[in-house]
């Protein structure tokens, strides 16, 4: 499902892991793994090794030895998340392609919290003249693969798949292809307007002529 996957650092927040195997059907070969805090001892439990942890350093034990050679950035503002400060630093340092795992299974205040963080910083990179500048980044749980989208996005999955589009904006018009119940230059303000769609090709198209949404693909 996802363009280049090895292109992609994997990125733990500090929620519910999933395990390494379904982690390594997405990307085999992770570029990093970066750990917002105590997102280290979750990657740590399902077995990967993070390269970088970023946080107030409030939840990691810095005690484990299989963190010892680990690079270790303290970031200990508290006027932003742990998950932010490690967005932040992982795109300044070039690294544009994130699939984020563990960001849920815990408090929903958190899981709201990181799917906003997620959206407004791939729409702070948007830029019409460079779009290789822009960020891709992607949130995975036990049930959705989550995609911000503020311009267009073509997606490969399979007939029968759910699909929810949540707009993050006041106002979003878009467009669809590919799904039961079609959108063509829909209005759509916030809230549940686009929940519970299905997937009926192979392939689906969602085209943004105004705001963003969050875009929901369950994971089967």
């Amino acid at each position: 499902m996802l363009m280049k996957p090895d292109d992609f650092v994997l990125l733990f927040c500090n929620g519910e892991p999933l395990s390494r195997p379904r982690l390594e059907s997405i990307i085999p070969h992770p570029k990093k793994i970066v750990c917002a805090d105590g997102g280290a001892q979750k990657a740590l439990s399902v077995g990967y090794k993070p390269d970088l942890i970023i946080g107030d350093l409030d939840s990691v034990d810095l005690t484990d030895p299989r963190i010892s050679d680990v690079e270790i950035v303290k970031a200990a503002s508290q006027e932003n998340t742990d998950f932010e400060k490690t967005l932040r630093f992982t795109l300044e340092h070039g690294w544009k392609h994130i699939l984020v795992t563990s960001f849920s299974g815990g408090r929903i205040d958190h899981t709201l919290g990181n799917i906003q963080i997620a959206y407004e910083y791939s729409r702070q990179t948007i830029n019409a003249h460079h779009p290789e500048e822009e960020a891709e980044i992607v949130l995975i749980d036990s049930q959705f693969m989550i995609f911000p989208v503020i311009r267009n996005l073509v997606l490969q999955t399979s007939p029968g798949t759910g699909i929810s589009i949540l707009p993050m904006e006041d106002l979003t018009i878009l467009s669809t292809r590919g799904l039961e119940y079609e959108l063509a230059g829909r209005k759509l303000p916030r809230g549940g307007h686009g929940i519970s769609n299905r997937a009926t090709q192979s392939e689906i198209e969602i085209t943004i002529e105004c705001g963003g949404v969050m875009l929901f693909v369950k994971d089967v």
